[in-house]
């Protein structure tokens, strides 16, 4: 059962990384576009407010797939030295603190979408949309927290943490 859950998991994160290579490759021809346009003496109009709506929708998409690898900041200057069963209070720790932000995440990405009425000024999208990002966002953050309270998606960076690896340095 666990496997299905990871791999049904694991299916949607690749999902989303495909749809974030594909926005990249569509923000970097769309601004190599705007910069030549710029310099024959045109212009692109709608290209900085859609470049931004993609830009917040890439780093929010993102943010799960660096939670998912642990890529998050992990200061282990004085950590290191603690016994691992404080180290292991640590990572989940860290864990209850990342569900809780994608907690916030949730609900404040849905008060915004229900307060927010206006519109992009060039596009016309309505802004509410934006925010939609935020709560896909913590949902997908929620389920991979959640997914590695149950030891699911271990990382090396973990492991190393709670057990560093022996090196010449650490046995002189």
């Amino acid at each position: 059962m666990k496997e299905k859950i990871e791999s049904v998991i694991s299916a949607v994160f690749s999902l989303i990384e495909i749809i974030c290579r594909i926005v990249l490759i569509f923000m970097v021809c769309t601004v190599t576009a705007q910069v030549i346009f710029r310099a024959l003496g045109s212009n692109i109009k709608w290209c900085e407010e859609v470049m931004l709506i993609l830009l917040d929708t890439m780093m929010f998409l993102l943010l799960p797939i660096g939670v998912k690898d642990d890529l998050h900041i992990r200061i282990e200057a004085f950590a290191k030295y603690f016994p691992r069963k404080f180290k292991v209070f640590l990572v989940y720790f860290s864990n209850v603190v990342l569900t809780i932000v994608s907690l916030c995440m949730i609900r404040y990405g849905f008060y915004l979408v229900e307060k927010t009425n206006s519109k992009f000024t060039i596009t016309g999208l309505p802004r509410k949309y934006l925010y939609m990002i935020t709560v896909i966002s913590g949902v997908l953050c929620l389920v991979m927290t959640i997914a590695k309270f149950f030891g699911m998606f271990p990382t090396k960076s973990t492991e190393d943490f709670l057990n560093p690896p022996v090196t010449d340095e650490s046995l002189s």
